[in-house]
């Protein structure tokens, strides 16, 4: 089954997609100095690394390689050969390796071509060409007693795969599987994690369910933050985690276009079921865009803009942005208002509001609340619907996380008048903030933890006070481990992947 899963991933993968998981492969196996070139400046190298006392190059490509595909690279496979220009960690003096790695095969002629280029440089002296092709990198990856898969992987990852075949999968399973990654040891979450993230995700986008490849991204980030805190230095798998999640969001960002900015072009596609799966579609479209903006802002400023602009629009015209169905999504407010606050218009503060009003709507006397952030589907829709049905047997729910993340928003904002108006309708209906404190400590990305507690109805000021003086105690300025590795979008991507708390240091972060 493995090794089905495994030949359904090289045939979809795309060439930068693949880019993580190869670089995982390599750690397991033996190779060192390992560097992704990829660019403009990378001489037909892709990726560079040392073992065995040489210097390997690797060029990657996606899908099957015919003849004349093959003619064509002849170029870029001399520079991956013969030239020196590279990454700083490249050894001039060792003997070189140069490996063509595609996910496909080599078909039609291409197989005796590659064989005569690599003798023809082997005859001349210079270094000639290994191939690894589909079947290869199965072996890899599962085939021969040393691959990382067959020795280290367990019934988990299968059972994972399963659900997704199945249309089992949510974000409740998604999380619980990423647990297990808690446990290893940074090497084994370099390696292992990246690997079987990458094969989940790309699983999960060809069921078309992209915000879920996205979110498994972000919990291997998480728990790769972890293992950076027990460990003491940056762990491959944050970056992996983070790639992960940017190739991802970007195809979700592709199927975004004017239809979705249409006033009922949401709800139509939503179907009967719209009263709860469109208001979910528009927190997590929001949510993720908001977050993918926020990274490619230093990076890739002129499609984060595009992003940007885009998500304004659809938060405009969708009101099911500000309508949470639960305490589950009240994180996704968080990157979106982030994305708006650098526009000079009101539209952050009409989100602010209109996501309060909502919120007290439901906490009104004769309202259930709204469910919590571990509460299963049924409960979620009776307490956002069943408040009038006889057979709808539940308490009414007080705590509100969303609550919580309105006031932070707007305090982190600061936004003094909003914030000031939050208080006291929030207060007016009993919705009382539910916040989960956490220590700067490893436990900060646990589900469950000791350093973990709640609190309920926080000691909030009525109004704003001046300057920079806090509105409450969490907002007193604390370290924060990424904060102080300077990885700031880690820690909003944390929140998303554990959905149970916020950081108010993130949010106070990208403010200034």
């Amino acid at each position: 089954m493995l090794d089905d899963a495994l030949a359904a991933y090289l045939d979809s993968v795309s060439e930068r997609g693949f880019d993580e998981p190869f670089l995982a492969l390599l750690r397991s196996l033996g190779f060192q100095r390992i560097h992704l070139v990829h660019g403009a400046s990378e001489f037909g190298k892709d990726v560079i690394a040392q073992r065995d006392g040489k210097q390997w190059t690797f060029q990657s490509k996606a899908g099957n390689v015919g003849q004349g595909s093959f003619r064509d690279m002849r170029g870029q496979l001399d520079e991956l050969r013969l030239s020196e220009l590279s990454h700083p960690s490249f050894d001039k003096g060792l003997p070189r390796e140069p490996v063509l790695v595609i996910t496909g095969r080599l078909t039609g002629n291409s197989s005796l071509a590659a064989q005569e280029y690599s003798e023809q440089g082997k005859a001349k002296g210079d270094p000639g060409l290994e191939v690894w092709s589909r079947d290869s990198l199965i072996e890899k990856l599962n085939g021969g007693e040393e691959s990382i898969l067959r020795n280290a992987t367990d019934g988990q990852l299968l059972s994972l795969m399963g659900s997704i075949g199945s249309d089992q999968a949510s974000m409740a399973t998604i999380e619980l599987f990423s647990r297990r990654w808690l446990e290893w040891d940074g090497t084994r979450l370099a390696s292992l994690g990246i690997i079987e993230a990458s094969l989940a995700c790309e699983a999960l986008a060809r069921a078309e369910r992209l915000d879920l490849a996205c979110h498994l991204a972000l919990c291997l980030l998480t728990a790769a933050a972890s293992a950076a805190f027990e460990e003491g230095s940056i762990n491959p798998a944050q970056d992996g985690g983070a790639s992960l999640f940017e190739i991802y969001a970007l195809q979700l960002w592709e199927e975004c276009d004017d239809r979705l900015l249409k006033e009922k072009g949401l709800v139509n596609f939503s179907g009967p079921s719209a009263w709860v799966t469109y208001p979910i579609r528009c927190a997590r479209i929001s949510e993720f865009l908001g977050l993918l903006a926020l990274r490619l802002r230093e990076q890739k400023g002129e499609t984060a803009v595009e992003i940007e602009s885009w998500l304004a629009q659809f938060i405009a015209a969708q009101p099911g942005t500000q309508h949470l169905v639960s305490d589950r999504y009240a994180v996704s407010l968080i990157p979106p208002a982030l994305v708006l606050s650098n526009r000079k218009d009101s539209q952050l503060e009409t989100l602010l509001r209109d996501a309060t009003k909502w919120v007290c709507d439901r906490y009104e006397p004769d309202e259930l609340g709204l469910a919590g952030v571990d509460a299963d589907p049924p409960e979620e829709v009776m307490r956002l619907l069943g408040a009038g049905l006889e057979h709808v047997e539940l308490d009414r729910r007080r705590e509100s996380q969303i609550a919580g993340v309105l006031l932070d928003l707007s305090a982190g904002l600061r936004i003094t008048d909003l914030y000031s108006d939050l208080h006291n309708d929030l207060q007016a209906v009993g919705a009382y903030p539910l916040l989960v404190h956490t220590d700067n400590d490893a436990d900060q990305y646990r589900k469950v933890g000791l350093g973990n507690h709640l609190e309920i109805n926080p000691d909030y000021a009525e109004q704003l006070p001046p300057g920079d003086e806090p509105a409450a105690p969490h907002h007193v300025p604390s370290p924060r481990h990424l904060l102080e590795l300077g990885r700031p979008w880690d820690l909003l991507a944390v929140s998303s992947a554990l959905r149970d708390r916020h950081f108010f240091e993130a949010i106070a972060y990208f403010a200034a």
